[in-house]
């Protein structure tokens, strides 16, 4: 290996030697690179102990990263990160601040104890209203607790203690008593209280004796389980058909069960018919229901009466196929080869469980750099926000969340800048409405409320709430056990919007405001569905309240030989859709649903003498938008060079109404004070603006919407009364020929024009699921948002620090921003 210098002779190295230090340079950098990775690897795992590494903060000159040039001439922006003037040499720990405050107040809407639920407990028993019997002793004879819950006192009462001289109310429950010992068997519901003022409970009746029929109840284990004994001598009969068609399936292999919960059961009170349909589903053994591969075979139990010797099965179906008088009848027509027949691939059954399985794919690459940790927000002085039992107080909000074992979260008292903004805003119901091609699944409808959504079970970590994230108690009543669960469901944490709250980009100043919010989230799982409930207090006032539903879809069994299928002439793609929807797996159909959350928004804007505005955003001739104000006025003034224009219109809103989203007339909705003007004359307010939703379109003919009617309406607006705490009565969906709680009696034409009012909230999607779908369906998200409308004279932010920079050497930034190592 030769060079050759420019007075041609030449220099360097002899091949033997280039060689030689060829392979030491080799064999330098391997060396190299090995020790590199032990050492990255002994980095990133802390060491042997797994504890955290001390990493120095290295800081770069603020000369080299701070100034940018933007588009604009002569023009540079700080970066919006702002380096400590000293930076250190090596990470502090953070600032370790417990938010959390000794209470010693009374907590009226906090979620119920243990001991205030061993109490009801007691007392019902003590007044012979329940019986004793526990979990396998307990029929559908015994009179046993259902649910237990708060119950929050009269609102009047509740302003009157908090706000003027009246007493403390003391803490209520609501428990509900399936009487299967009464004379007619019935639900009762009950009222509980003081539970925390001395030894003396009172008991008091909230409906009459029969109101309830004891067939509107939901589908409850003890029920569940006498269907399935009595199913165990039909299950013999129809097993040669389940060996056949299903995989040598057998009712004792822990993989196929009866599915029951074919909502609703009937829809009469003198009727109740389960309708149970077999799938495979092994997490059973677990507790878990998996909908993802259903069996196209089905029956009907009559379980109207009490004794489940009395009960008969009926209408047998199978590959829609029917009905059957009985398991008897079915299986003739089977073996005659009379009716048409499925038969899974052998080995079918061993893939089920796979399908299941939710961790990482060990078949597919990891995506690039997927072995690294995402970014994640961190507190280097501890939470900005204070818990004091359960009221919450950050950034000028104060309010007190808690929850329902019926019907799930809610927040309570809500004040910004020590100003009244909402009394109580709270989840009432879940509805759901399905369409499918099946016997098994043809219009199932849910009402979720009657079922609980309140059974926290916890939360997952690393996923539901933020390592920084602070929980909270819930707890619901556990029929079973007759014991209180408690669990850590509520996760309270501030996030880092990312971006801003506000800016503006002038020529003589840069300012602007990091969006950064409070969260309040509660997850719930309930059946095959888990949904997250949150609540986001933002710094300029508004209130957002979203709903996201995730987890497994519910499905038929694809029929590919159903003959209502259509074909190539009809259908481009008929092996993969029907009317119901699409296929998404093997023998698996995604039916079409949707989700439908209905809210109850009381605001009470500065106090609770509030009317209801819409402002409607038109367009139109010019003398159209002065008419409303100068009837006087005809033509359009001069000085308009179009006679076309945009402008709005004021509705006072005189009576309860409701009202439906629609883009095609845009509109404000918004509550206001008449009695509380701004700086600028304006009525204090708040609008309520939905996101992205979906309205009700199934016809009024539906049965279920006299259960559902509020679903109706994206917004409705009612005067206040005790008697009408919820939008619906948790029972109506299982007696919708007689509901007790049809909403639309609650328009009944009342004034609400300066009065205590309350707004019914109804947000939600449609769901056609698609093969994305399976095994999971990822987040979809609605909900609507509370907006000051005129409540303060300015925009509500400048009692924070700004990001700002001006000509005039006018330079302001928040709080500085250290580098630290998390304490954990």
């Amino acid at each position: 290996m030769y060079a050759v210098n420019e007075g041609g002779k030449k220099t360097g190295l002899k091949i033997r030697d280039g060689c030689f230090f060829l392979f030491a340079g080799a064999f330098l950098l391997a060396t190299g690179v090995v020790g590199g990775i032990l050492i990255g690897i002994y980095a990133y795992h802390g060491g042997p102990s797994g504890n955290a590494i001390q990493v120095e903060c290295q800081v770069q000159s603020s000369n080299s990263l701070n100034q940018q040039t933007t588009a604009g001439p002569q023009q540079t922006t700080q970066k919006p990160a702002n380096n400590p003037t000293n930076p250190p040499t090596s990470c502090s720990v953070c600032t370790k601040r417990d938010p959390f405050l000794a209470s010693i107040d009374h907590e009226l809407f906090a979620p119920l104890t243990e001991k205030e639920m061993e109490r009801v407990r007691s007392a019902l028993i003590a007044r012979g209203i329940v019986h004793t019997d526990l979990d396998s002793q307990i029929t559908l004879k015994s009179n046993y607790i259902a649910f237990i819950d708060i119950h929050t006192p009269n609102k009047e009462d509740v302003l009157k203690y908090k706000y003027g001289n009246g007493v403390y109310p003391g803490r209520q429950a609501t428990a509900i008593v399936y009487r299967g010992g009464a004379s007619p068997p019935d639900i009762m519901e009950y009222v509980i209280a003081p539970l925390d003022k001395g030894d003396s409970l009172q008991v008091t009746p909230l409906s009459a004796p029969g109101e309830n029929a004891f067939t509107a109840r939901e589908i409850d284990y003890v029920e569940r389980n006498a269907a399935l004994e009595v199913l165990r001598p039909i299950e013999a009969v129809l097993l040669p058909i389940v060996r056949e068609s299903f995989d040598n399936a057998n009712f004792q292999s822990g993989d196929l069960h009866w599915w029951p919960y074919e909502g609703p059961p009937g829809m009469k009170e003198t009727l109740r018919e389960l309708k149970l349909q077999l799938y495979f589903n092994p997490g059973r053994k677990d507790g878990d229901f998996h909908l993802l591969d259903m069996l196209p075979l089905a029956l009907i139990v009559n379980t109207t009466s009490q004794t489940p010797n009395d009960w008969n099965t009926y209408d047998y179906y199978y590959l829609n196929q029917g009905p059957f008088g009985s398991a008897q009848d079915l299986l003739q027509a089977y073996n005659r080869g009379s009716i048409r027949k499925i038969k899974l691939p052998s080995g079918y059954r061993d893939t089920v469980a796979k399908r299941y399985y939710t961790g990482r794919d060990d078949s597919k690459p990891l995506r690039a750099n997927a072995f690294m940790p995402p970014p994640r927000t961190y507190e280097p002085k501890g939470p900005r926000y204070t818990i004091k039992g359960h009221t919450v107080g950050w950034m000028g909000w104060s309010f007190d969340v808690t929850t329902r074992m019926t019907r799930g979260p809610a927040l309570f008292d809500v004040k910004f800048q020590n100003k009244r903004v909402s009394y109580e805003i709270s989840l009432n119901e879940i509805a759901l409405i399905y369409g499918s091609d099946s016997f098994e699944r043809e219009n199932v409808f849910y009402t979720d409320a009657i079922y609980g959504i309140g059974y926290y079970s916890g939360t997952i970590p690393g996923v539901d709430c933020p390592e920084h994230g602070h929980l909270l108690d819930t707890s619901y009543y556990d029929a079973k056990t007759g014991q209180a669960v408690t669990t850590k469901s509520i996760c309270i944490f501030e996030s880092d919007g990312e971006g801003p709250l506000w800016r503006r980009m002038a020529n003589g100043y840069q300012s602007g405001l990091r969006d950064t919010c409070l969260v309040v989230r509660v997850a719930a799982t309930i059946g095959n569905y888990d949904y997250v409930v949150e609540f986001h207090f933002k710094l300029d006032g508004k209130l957002a309240t979203k709903v996201k539903a995730t987890g497994q879809i519910a499905t038929s069994f694809w029929d590919a030989d159903n003959p209502n299928h259509g074909n190539l002439s009809t259908d481009d793609s008929p092996s993969a859709r029907d009317p119901f929807g699409f296929r998404v797996g093997d023998f698996s159909h995604g039916i079409i649903h949707d989700h439908l959350f209905g809210f109850k928004v009381d605001l009470d804007v500065v106090d609770t003498n509030n009317s209801f505005e819409i402002i409607h955003f038109k367009s139109g001739e010019v003398a159209d938008a002065f008419r409303q104000i100068n009837p006087s006025i005809t033509t359009k003034p001069k000085y308009f060079r179009y006679n076309q224009t945009r402008y709005i219109e004021y509705e006072t809103v005189q009576i309860e109404s409701g009202f439906r989203v629609n883009p095609m007339e845009p509109k404000y909705w918004t509550v206001v004070n008449g009695n509380h003007r701004n700086k600028w004359g304006a009525k204090r307010g708040y609008a309520i603006v939905p996101m992205a939703t979906a309205t009700q379109t199934m016809v009024d003919a539906h049965p279920a919407m006299n259960a559902i009617s509020f679903t109706k309406y994206n917004c409705a607006v009612t005067k206040h009364k005790e008697s009408e705490r919820f939008l619906n009565s948790l029972f109506d969906a299982f007696r919708m020929y007689n509901t007790k709680g049809d909403f639309s009696t609650l328009l009944n034409g009342e004034g609400i024009v300066n009065e205590d009012i309350v707004n019914w909230v109804t947000v939600g999607f449609v769901h056609v699921p698609s093969s994305e779908d399976m095994p999971t369906t990822t987040a979809v998200e609605t909900g609507f948002i509370l907006k000051p409308f005129n409540f303060f004279d300015t925009t509500e932010v400048y009692d924070m620090p700004q990001v700002y920079s001006g000509n005039d050497g006018d330079v302001q930034k928040p709080p500085e921003f250290t580098p630290c190592l998390e304490n954990k």
